[in-house]
């Protein structure tokens, strides 16, 4: 089996890359730069795990364009595999990240309806574990960052936080 591994070089798709190739499947490691076209002809299955979390300017649209564009690629190379979107518990919220993963879901959600292929979305929660890097994608690591620093730590004690371990997202 041939695995696309879209954000291959992210903090989930490293993880989920590496799980993959030690399993034995034949896993294609995409990320911006590549040429999608090369990556969609042969592949089984797609996890796309790319997205941007910190734009520099504000700019959340490359969460939904690079999967528009892995579908475009896939449909134009007639292959109808499954494929999974990480999306994000954000996609409930009024924010500008959560509104692209919204929109990405919607993208696949019609992909799928429209070429009858198998389509999954996955909403995790704060995702934390080795390879997280503070004031980045992680409340965790910023937290244990700021504490080993002496930082301030902040927490809104009126919220609650859904945590899920790497290793547990890749299994």
């Amino acid at each position: 089996m041939v695995i696309l591994g879209n954000g291959a070089k992210g903090f989930i798709g490293q993880n989920l890359c590496n799980k993959l190739k030690t399993e034995g499947y034949k896993v294609y490691e995409f990320d911006l730069g590549d040429n999608i076209d090369d990556f969609t002809k042969d592949c089984d299955f797609v996890f796309h795990l790319a997205g941007i979390n910190r734009p520099k300017d504000n700019d959340f649209s490359g969460n939904y364009t690079i999967l528009e564009k892995v579908l475009n690629s896939l449909k134009e190379n007639k292959n109808k595999c499954p494929i999974m979107l990480s999306s994000s518990i954000q996609a409930e919220l009024d924010n500008d990240y959560g509104k692209s993963k919204l929109k990405a879901e919607e993208l696949l959600t019609a992909y799928g309806k429209e070429n009858k292929v198998d389509t999954f979305i996955y909403r995790f929660p704060n995702v934390f574990g080795p390879g997280c890097n503070p004031n980045y994608n992680s409340v965790v690591a910023t937290w244990c960052y700021n504490l080993a620093n002496g930082l301030e730590l902040r927490v809104d004690e009126d919220k609650m936080l859904k945590l899920i371990y790497i290793d547990d997202v890749v299994n």
